[in-house]
């Protein structure tokens, strides 16, 4: 069950109209960024508001920005002092070329904004993201693969999860983490606030939809140059 949000794009609007902290529009200034695109302008609003949302977007909309803007806010609006091992939002991407494509986007927006973030992901040493892990993180971003091997290490708790994002959901069925994502999911609270983003809405995107998000709202948009169907 979806509620769909379609509201016309305000095409004069401004990211210092979304209730974002001056540090985070800082540091989108200083990038250049002055409006928010069709995805992030309806969909930060919506996680701000503590909403549940499920994004059909592809890569080239601004979807990173469309949940980390909204994450870095809310962790700015409720700060907690972390305890090792915790994780209080997880981003899980199919790879780790996407994965640190994403951390970079993090460490850019929140550049001036007390909070640890790490990117976790195979193919290196475990070593400094065991360490990284002892303190505590506010934003992890992770592959499954990686992710489970620190859940079966105990290096990590994601009982106090609050934000779950599951970027590029599609390519991550397509790559067969369908189990992978199964385990995580049992470690999770079952009070969180959900995101899951997909180029496309097969039906084991709707299945794992249904159970994950809790009464989402239903955004969609189209590519910068493509037609809307």
């Amino acid at each position: 069950y979806c509620r769909p949000f379609a509201t016309p794009t305000n095409m004069n609007m401004q990211f210092t109209d979304l209730a974002l902290h001056p540090a985070i529009l800082a540091a989108l200034d200083a990038q250049g960024y002055q409006s928010p695109t069709p995805i992030q302008s309806q969909t930060i609003p919506l996680i701000l508001q503590g909403s549940d949302v499920l994004g059909g977007a592809q890569t080239g909309t601004g979807k990173t920005a469309a949940f980390t803007l909204p994450m870095l806010q809310r962790l700015l609006e409720q700060p907690k002092p972390l305890q090792p091992r915790q994780v209080r939002c997880l981003i899980l991407t199919p790879t780790r070329e996407l994965a640190q494509q994403v951390a970079d986007n993090v460490q850019s927006y929140g550049q001036h904004l007390p909070l640890r973030y790490a990117v976790f992901y195979g193919g290196v040493s475990i070593n400094p993201q065991l360490e990284a892990a002892e303190q505590g993180i506010d934003i992890l971003i992770a592959t499954p693969g990686r992710l489970l091997d620190h859940l079966h290490q105990r290096s990590l708790d994601l009982f106090q999860l609050e934000i779950l994002v599951l970027d590029e959901a599609d390519r991550m069925l397509d790559m067969g983490f369908i189990h992978d994502i199964k385990r995580i999911m049992a470690k999770l609270p079952e009070t969180r606030q959900t995101l899951l983003f997909s180029a496309t809405f097969s039906k084991e995107i709707k299945e794992l939809a249904d159970s994950l998000l809790k009464q989402p709202v239903l955004v969609e948009v189209a590519r910068a140059n493509s037609t809307a169907s």
